[in-house]
């Protein structure tokens, strides 16, 4: 089975249509009931089992290729595992490819570990590159940059590290604007508070 993961990681997308025209063949032949391979279908055709691929192929990218590829595809499927189990109870993670020009990105950020904060997509710059392409969304929170994760780094780690991109620049994020709410709303306490103790 590794070796098998091992050898597909960067056809995946092939694969799984191939999986699908196989179960519709099974299914034409009558060797196997359309009941029991309609579930099976939908799961490979969601957009859950596409992000789910989307994590994986961008996590295999950045492992260290000097390793055997049963090793960098388990470490591959164990770091989209545990990207996929910090979304818990939230929307998955999605990959996003933005081109860097000469305006940046086209989004800012906020929050990092200092502020005991995810880093977060605080705003998306009209015009900008994020919002021509338009699948990111104020509310995101930054996962990773480039294979690089910044789930527990500080604010400017992860802003130099978004400086540091060039070319087509790959994001992992995941969608979950309440908690964005919540962290903007302390923040305008802490700052309403700094605001009351200073001297009139």
């Amino acid at each position: 089975y590794k070796s098998y993961l091992s050898m597909a990681a960067l056809t995946l997308e092939r694969d799984i249509r191939r999986a699908i025209e196989l179960m519709e063949k099974l299914e034409q032949m009558g060797e196997i009931p359309s009941a029991k391979l309609e579930p099976m279908k939908n799961v490979l055709k969601s957009d859950f089992c596409r992000a789910v691929r989307e994590v994986y192929e961008q996590v295999h990218e950045t492992v260290d290729g000097n390793h055997p590829p049963e090793l960098r595809a388990e470490a591959a499927a164990k770091a989209a595992i545990a990207a996929f189990a910090a979304s818990e109870g939230h929307a998955h993670p999605r990959v996003i490819e933005l081109p860097k020009t000469d305006e940046g990105l086209g989004f800012n950020v906020m929050g990092g570990r200092e502020q005991a904060s995810p880093i977060y997509i605080s705003r998306i710059i009209p015009g900008g590159a994020a919002h021509k392409d338009g699948n990111l969304r104020r509310g995101d929170q930054l996962l990773a940059v480039n294979g690089v994760s910044v789930e527990k780094a500080s604010h400017e780690t992860a802003v130099e590290l978004l400086k540091q991109a060039s070319g087509k620049v790959k994001l992992i994020v995941k969608y979950t604007p309440k908690v964005l709410e919540e962290m903007e709303a302390r923040f305008e306490r802490q700052k309403a508070s700094r605001r009351g103790r200073m001297p009139q």
